[in-house]
């Protein structure tokens, strides 16, 4: 009753005093006219003294139009913000909206969140490395005052709040009475452990990856939950990363994805192209091999977070709250043309929730920590600046293994296939690649390595073609 209570409130306020947004307009018609066109439209409306939302909707248009036009300063945008520069100028931004009925999405997705092999245990391995008893212990202290303000300061606020409360995190931002309200709610939930039900409803819109828009396989599918959650999973998250962080359980030199404060995506991708040049100069071997697991987030197993929060020594405290945000989650799939019922969430963790990336990347350090290790770092690949071999590259879900030779690079890819096998985790045979350069005569050349994964050949990169990775 508190939680409706304060979320009734915070609406109310809001909506009485700053008015609510128009979902949709229409107003479109306008989107592909000339500036002339729309300099037209504009002189009639207000002449005619049209509805102040179309004149501001055109007037807005035509600015941004205008705007297209200017003589564009390169060098201050560069210098302002490389990589919003490079992100705005680059990268391609496809849409496709699903093109499928509300029948075909529910049986896919709920096929999809269903929990197999509900009873599986997964007992940690004798070949998988144990995490050592920690130095540092876990803070089980409620979360401060000041922890919850600095979480919600971080929360940006262009992101989309939850369409079954609509509370926006600004509501948090600006407000210091909210702020206090939901910091003594939260309080009570860490002490309590219990994570309230209204808080285990979302909404899923979808976002197109590639082909056709026919198929649900195609979308991936991001949770828009509410944001006291998001509050709540976040003084999780940072609870549980500073206590493997100090007690060193993570290996960021191997691990890029998703640890905070950490851009792991261009240093991963310049050291393997530095290691291919290398190679290619220097007439030497080296294999890379990159392997790609199917749904990754999707497919993670609940009973396997337990067994992976335990393994990190993690408190039990703290694994029962996870359970409990997992147990009777509900997500509906939304699209502009219909809204799903609810679909129980019994596999997999949540894309966009801020708690779900690192309980993925703890689930793959179970691995990282094994293979960290010296006598299965030699089978790596070894470059002039450093005696230290390379022989793996991890962003979340995304391998790659290098090693100089194929036979090294073959024990690699069994170990990772060890290691998927027993995460009840699913390798992409026909999704994986493999690149191989070695000398010819008096010149290093592409060639085609034979790496299998499950009895199967990873396909391998054609000669004078090229990769991806990240």
């Amino acid at each position: 009753m508190e939680i409706d209570h304060l979320n009734g409130t915070i609406w109310a306020y809001f909506s009485a005093n700053y008015g609510q947004v128009k979902a949709r307009n229409d107003f479109n018609h306008y989107n592909n006219m000339s500036k002339s066109k729309l300099k037209k439209c504009l002189r009639i409306l207000k002449l005619q003294n049209g509805k102040l939302e179309e004149i501001k909707y055109v007037s807005r248009l035509l600015r941004k139009k205008l705007r297209s036009h200017v003589q564009r300063n390169y060098e201050e945008e560069l210098s302002k913000d490389f990589w919003k520069f490079c992100k705005k100028e680059f990268e391609e931004s496809e849409t496709q909206e699903p093109n499928f009925d509300e029948s075909s999405c529910y049986d896919y997705f709920r096929n999809i969140f269903f929990g197999k092999h509900k009873n599986r245990t997964f007992n940690l391995p004798s070949w998988l490395k144990p995490f050592p008893v920690p130095s540092s212990n876990f803070d089980l202290e409620c979360p401060t005052y000041q922890e919850i303000t600095k979480i919600i300061r971080k929360m940006k606020s262009s992101g989309s709040p939850c369409p079954i409360d609509q509370i926006s995190i600004i509501s948090f931002k600006r407000c210091p009475i909210l702020r206090t309200q939901l910091w003594r709610l939260l309080s009570k939930c860490w002490t309590e452990k219990y994570i309230p039900t209204i808080w285990k409803r979302a909404v899923a819109v979808l976002i197109y990856k590639k082909d056709s828009p026919d198929n649900p396989a195609n979308f991936r599918p991001i949770v828009l939950e509410p944001v006291m959650l998001k509050v709540f999973t976040s003084a999780i998250r940072n609870k549980i990363f500073k206590f493997v962080r100090d007690n060193k359980y993570i290996e960021t030199n191997i691990q890029k994805g998703f640890w905070p404060g950490l851009s792991g995506t261009v240093e991963h991708t310049e050291l393997l192209n530095y290691l291919l040049n290398h190679a290619r100069n220097k007439q030497r071997s080296i294999i890379v091999t990159l392997i790609d697991l199917k749904n990754a987030f999707g497919e993670v197993h609940h009973n396997l977070i337990k067994s992976i929060l335990k393994s990190h020594h993690i408190p039990d405290e703290i694994t029962a709250m996870i359970e409990n945000l997992y147990t009777d989650y509900g997500i509906s799939i939304l699209t502009k043309n219909f809204i799903t019922i609810p679909i129980s969430v019994e596999r997999g963790v949540l894309q966009g929730d801020c708690l779900s990336p690192l309980l993925f990347n703890l689930c793959v350090n179970s691995l990282i920590n094994t293979i960290n290790d010296e006598r299965i770092q030699c089978l790596g690949y070894v470059n002039d600046i450093s005696l230290n071999p390379r022989h793996w590259f991890q962003f979340a879900d995304d391998a790659a293994i290098i090693s100089a030779h194929n036979e090294d690079n073959q024990l690699l890819c069994n170990a990772f296939s060890k290691w998927s096998s027993w995460a009840d985790l699913y390798i992409r045979i026909n999704k994986c690649h493999t690149f191989g350069i070695k000398k010819f005569g008096t010149k290093a050349a592409q060639y085609k390595p034979t790496i299998k994964i499950a009895g199967q050949q990873v396909p391998p990169i054609e000669d004078g073609e090229s990769f991806m990775y990240l």
